[in-house]
């Protein structure tokens, strides 16, 4: 509980209950634009994950119903949520998840033994089948899922895959999105020496082995912005072209718009056209293009020839 009580002191956040210290899932409503809905998905009573040496474990139980990745009470809370933003009409719904929710499967990339990361939601199969159920069944729509730890950035459709129908080309049966942002600094999970080029086969991979996943960068360390108004949401990705020296240089990768009551991502996705990675139905055009925060000036880059071991001249 020290380690509790030195988090609280030292972040910026203030506890949601005093007799639960160890609570920090809360909402934050804006109005009636939308509900940021705050999960815990790495701490509070969470079932017992993949510690690497127990992953076939892991893998045999991973759609026990009785595996639950927040516990039953932040879980009730959860869908409760959920159904109050509905009722009072937030054209929004945020839900914040420390992992990625969608499933992602790996196999396509090599050399993986098991192909769903079961650190993830992937992991919990179950407790993700609920909350698509809850979604679907109750109508609730219009939800965006922000997500990380996956060290890579994505945008997906949210999709319950194998109960309802789903057209990967226009987004038809889709409940919502997702978007997960890459690191800001730690490595890629396929080494921190990766090229450009294996590292676009990579996400290659990725969106053709899943119907949902619409783009998915493994190269770039960077972030992304949300713009949101009451009839869409644009999500603007950016990475950073080198790790090792200090600049302030930054690459636009993607940009993604989703509108109100659409649930899916805007075709054609990203344009049809984006910096890095893959994308689904579209093509990847590497301008190099590399603005300069500090003087708001656009300089060319050969960025494939530098990665992140070298600076930026």
């Amino acid at each position: 509980m020290n380690a509790v009580r030195a988090y609280f002191e030292w972040m910026p956040i203030r506890q949601v209950e005093m007799d639960d210290n160890l609570r920090i899932w809360r909402t934050f409503s804006l109005g009636d634009l939308m509900d940021i809905i705050m999960l815990d998905t790495r701490q509070y009573d969470r079932s017992i994950t993949d510690l690497y040496w127990n992953t076939e474990y892991i893998h045999e139980i991973q759609n026990d119903a009785g595996r639950s990745l927040m516990g039953s009470r932040q879980e009730n809370w959860f869908h409760n949520q959920l159904t109050k933003s509905k009722a009072r009409g937030a054209a929004w719904r945020l839900i914040g998840s420390q992992i990625v929710f969608s499933r992602l499967n790996q196999s396509l990339t090599g050399g993986i033994e098991d192909p769903y990361n079961m650190d993830a939601w992937d992991g919990y199969q179950a407790n993700r089948n609920r909350t698509f159920s809850h979604l679907y069944n109750n109508n609730i729509t219009n939800n965006v899922v922000l997500a990380g730890d996956s060290h890579m950035s994505w945008a997906s459709d949210l999709v319950w895959t194998g109960e309802h129908d789903y057209d990967s080309e226009t987004g038809a049966g889709s409940i919502g999105v997702e978007f997960s942002g890459s690191a800001v600094s730690s490595p890629c999970p396929h080494g921190q020496n990766i090229t450009m080029d294996a590292a676009n086969n990579a996400s290659a991979a990725l969106v053709g082995g899943n119907r949902e996943l619409q783009w998915q960068d493994t190269y770039y360390r960077g972030y992304y912005e949300l713009h949101i108004s009451h009839d869409a949401i644009q999500a603007q990705y950016f990475g950073i072209p080198t790790l090792v020296q200090r600049t302030p240089y930054e690459v636009s990768l993607a940009n993604f718009t989703v509108k109100r009551d659409a649930n899916a991502l805007q075709r054609p996705v990203a344009g049809g056209i984006v910096e890095s990675g893959a994308l689904k139905g579209g093509k990847v055009v590497q301008t190099n293009l590399t603005y300069d925060t500090s003087t708001g000036e656009y300089k060319v880059h050969n960025l494939a020839t530098f990665g992140y071991n070298q600076t930026v001249d």
